[in-house]
């Protein structure tokens, strides 16, 4: 009778035991990364009193509970979610997107670490999709604009050249590249840059722009770092997206997009066509995208995500043209239109990253990228004809381990080190005189990069933080020509580089940051400087310096109503690589690149936003102000050479202390947004580019302009399922006569690259949501 009593015990026991589990729901709050777990989230009972708050691990516990059951997850500076559970689930881990409201709730991935931008020791611009989604889709240039310290210039739809700090000194002497991450994976060539053009704007989530060489644990890189991430599905929801806009000058975009998340994967595919006539006759562009991205998750403890794109674009290069010739008709090109001029290519880019964490203080990132590129390009007049074929092709490969432990007072910190690898090989036939004539050059040019880095971060007392970080970087090139008899048909240059940097930050409260950062930068020198161009190889050039100095303060205030960001920065730069004129023959100029220059950059960069309006209840839901403003003083330091003419004789030239060209010593950005209760909403950007020097000289400038930039919409979901936004924009509003971009030091004053009056465009997009 004992044992008959026990075993009915245990039995109903077990089911005590069994119905509790039936009515409990456990899981893990995580970024939408699935890099770490939130704390503090809230997981609440909808339309109940009912819930609780996550742990130091982001777990949580509803106990006692009815399905089927509503549950709404939120977290501050992320997009909350409603979740159906008609029982109770198995290993369930819950991603929420970031959506922050303001400069607090942003959060960075940098520097191997995810963090609030407010506490990062560096100057980064933050873009967001809601600072994405002010502009239409076609181009980055509009919201790259609004950060302090960055401009795009563009001639058409897909051919970019991006100014980091007024970097990139290729059209004066060499360029000091920026490198790219996209999802944390490496996509730069080995020489140092990508193109912007052959990444879809419409797939980008968000851009962090790490403003100088502040980033040692990135390497290479005078000008700074860009870091993409893509768009992605929101947790437990499958979507159909359709998207169209049509504008001035034949310009439209059609877009499609399919994504569905899930608790263990997710994707999102999207095909897009972008086209223009251009402005300028010859200015046309086609560009044609089909992204893919996915993200898998088997556990808390590791993701897995993949990123494939193929892009076959196109563009025209009218070529710049004289005062005179903008004058006469600003639209005309300077290259034949006989010709086809401009570039045409298709390029195939994968890549893949495994984050796992094998437990509380240790932590590992590897990634890596193949990418290979096919492309004409192909210019000329009646004076000459460029017609080059090239196949291009890039493997990367990077690994950082994070350790986490108890460094100096019992305070946190952590350690990174790591590496990164890249190879790029290009060969290049040159053709005499257009496609159809003989291959008059064959040559191929290998790049290869090592990076091994370490940074350590430690929490001090006082609030302060200690970031001590330091890179060697290693960069070999070889080169080869297999048509043409040269001098040095064969060669190989390889430099090495040791790049430091320390920073301190200061926490004054939880909404007051001071920062001051210390790094060393370096751009390793190119075959065109080695070599001069085929005439000789200057196998002594090195790579050009700089040390990088800021001082950088932010934060929120007035109820965190108002944000801003200001750094001071000074950049000495040192073994500029510039070209010295050594003989002239004829008329025509032997140039040699020489580290025979020095730079000095210094500047204030200041960002602000104040909200006006914040609540969803009133009919004006939102309303806030920003701008940004940029003080750029970049002068030669020291920069001699000299002018040869044709009976040989030498005339001394000096541009020490003078502007370097194309710099704006001064930029402003003023913008505004709107938004209804009911969906109605506006955004509006005026932004002021004071005048530039286009030549060492000092002697030729452009003039200032201005630009005003507004678009009005209206987006609402129509039902539970279905949302739309429908819009019209304008630019240049003010009809500014400018230029797109410019030709520094033309030899015959071809310095103008006309951009386009008052323009205009209108567009639509649905989703549909499961």
């Amino acid at each position: 009778m004992t044992k008959n009593i026990l075993g009915i015990g245990f039995i109903l026991l077990f089911l005590i035991q069994n119905l509790a589990a039936q009515n409990t729901i456990e899981g893990i709050i995580m970024n939408g990364e699935g890099n770490f777990p939130l704390v503090g989230a809230s997981v609440q009972v909808a339309n109940t009193d009912f819930g609780t708050m996550t742990n130091e691990e982001g777990e949580f516990t509803l106990m006692d509970i009815n399905f089927p059951i509503n549950i709404n997850v939120s977290f501050v500076g992320y997009k909350p979610v409603l979740l159906l559970f008609n029982e109770a689930p198995q290993d369930l881990i819950i991603r929420l997107k970031e959506q922050p409201e303001n400069l607090q709730e942003v959060v960075v991935t940098a520097f191997e670490t995810s963090k609030r931008l407010i506490e990062t020791p560096s100057a980064i611009g933050n873009l967001g999709i809601k600072d994405i989604e002010r502009y239409n889709a076609l181009s980055p240039q509009q919201v790259l604009n609004t950060l302090p310290g960055i401009k795009l210039e563009t001639t058409t739809i897909g051919r970019y050249t991006l100014k980091i700090r007024g970097g990139n000194l290729g059209e004066i002497g060499h360029a000091d590249d920026y490198k790219t991450y996209w999802n944390g994976i490496p996509i730069s060539l080995a020489s140092g840059s990508v193109p912007l053009g052959q990444l879809d704007f419409g797939s980008i989530e968000s851009m962090n722009i790490v403003r100088g060489p502040s980033g040692s644990i990135y390497g290479a890189g005078l000008s700074g770092v860009v870091l993409l991430e893509n768009r992605k599905p929101t947790y437990n929801q499958t979507s159909f997206q359709t998207d169209a806009l049509g504008g001035s000058y034949g310009t439209h975009r059609y877009g499609a997009t399919f994504a569905t998340g899930g608790q263990k994967s997710d994707l999102r595919l999207q095909y897009s066509q972008v086209h223009t006539d251009g402005y300028r006759d010859e200015a046309a562009s086609d560009n044609e995208f089909i992204n893919l991205n996915a993200r898998f998750f088997p556990s808390e403890k590791q993701n897995l995500s993949f990123i494939a794109q193929y892009v076959d674009r196109s563009y025209g290069i009218p070529g710049n043209l004289t005062a005179e010739q903008v004058t006469e008709n600003p639209r005309q090109p300077n290259f034949s239109p006989q010709l086809d001029n401009g570039l045409r290519g298709k390029n195939l880019l994968v890549g893949a990253a495994h984050t796992y964490r094998f437990n509380n203080r240790w932590e590992n990132n590897t990634s890596f990228s193949y990418q290979v590129y096919e492309g004409d390009f192909l210019i000329g007049n009646d004076f000459f004809i460029a017609a080059d074929r090239s196949i291009t092709t890039a493997f990367s490969v990077r690994t950082a381990t994070t350790y986490h432990f108890k460094g100096l007072f019992g305070k946190d910190a952590q350690w990174v080190f790591g590496g990164e690898y890249t190879r790029g090989v290009n060969d290049v036939n040159e053709h005499g005189n257009g496609f159809e004539s003989p291959i008059i050059s064959a040559r191929a040019t290998t790049d290869r990069s090592f990076l091994a880095f370490s940074q350590l971060e430690m929490q001090l007392p006082q609030n302060f933080t200690l970031t001590l970080g330091a890179s060697y970087n290693s960069f070999r090139l070889d080169f080869q020509e297999r048509l043409i008899e040269l001098e040095n048909p064969r060669f190989s240059k390889e430099v090495n580089d040791f790049s430091p940097r320390i920073a301190l930050t200061k926490k004054i409260n939880d909404s007051f940051f001071v920062y001051a950062n210390v790094s060393k930068g370096f751009t390793p020198p190119p075959r065109a400087a080695i070599d001069n161009n085929g005439t000789q190889v200057n196998f002594n050039l090195e790579s050009t310096k700089g040390w990088n100095k800021e001082l950088g303060i932010r934060g929120t205030t007035f109820k965190n109503k108002l944000s801003f960001d200001m750094v001071l920065y000074r950049l000495d730069v040192k073994d500029v690589i510039l070209p010295r004129i050594v003989s002239n023959l004829e008329g025509i100029e032997l140039v040699v690149s020489e580290n025979a220059g020095a730079v000095d950059r210094q500047g204030i960069e200041l960002k602000t936003e104040y909200v006006l309006v914040k609540n969803p209840k009133n009919i004006l839901s939102r309303a806030s102000i920003f701008s940004s403003y940029t003080y750029m003083d970049h002068k030669f330091e020291t920069y001699n050479t000299v002018d040869v003419n044709e009976e040989g004789g030498v005339n001394e030239i000096n541009f020490d202390g003078k502007d370097i060209p194309g710099i704006h010593p001064h930029t402003f950005v003023l913008g505004t947004d709107i938004l209804t209760k009911l969906g109605l909403y506006f955004n509006g950007t005026l932004s002021y580019y004071d005048k530039i020097y286009l030549n060492n000289a000092n002697t030729v400038t452009d003039n200032s302009y201005r630009l005003l930039d507004a678009k009005i919409g209206f987006k609402k979901n129509l039902s539970k399922n279905l949302y739309f936004d429908v819009y019209a924009g304008a630019n240049n509003l003010l009809n500014d006569e400018y230029n797109a971009s410019h030709q520094y030091n033309s030899s015959f004053g071809a310095y103008y690259d006309p951009a386009p009056k008052n323009n205009f465009y209108s567009g639509i997009s649905l989703r549909y949501s499961l």
